[in-house]
């Protein structure tokens, strides 16, 4: 980070990469069980299904969590994933 940043900001930042981190982690991690696949998938639907229809940044975005869906490597949940999200990209 750069040393224009002040110190609470530069505070703040660190700790929502973190907390992003985690969340990410508690995302792969519910991909196995499929009571929690299915609560997270509920939260994608809910935050990112307008984003998804935004075009390149949809796009992106569907991208990105397929990828944490895929390195949980439960096959089940990738397909799951496609199936529920994929419709909705424009």
């Amino acid at each position: 980070m750069s040393d224009n940043v002040p110190p609470d900001l530069r505070q703040s930042m660190r700790l929502a990469l973190q907390l992003a981190r985690k969340n990410r982690s508690l995302f792969i991690d519910a991909m196995g069980d499929p009571m929690r696949r299915r609560i997270a998938f509920d939260v994608v639907e809910r935050n990112c299904r307008e984003r998804f229809a935004e075009g390149e940044d949809g796009v992106r975005l569907y991208r990105q969590l397929l990828g944490y869906v895929q390195s949980a490597k439960v096959d089940e949940a990738v397909e799951e994933f496609e199936r529920q999200f994929e419709p909705m990209l424009k």
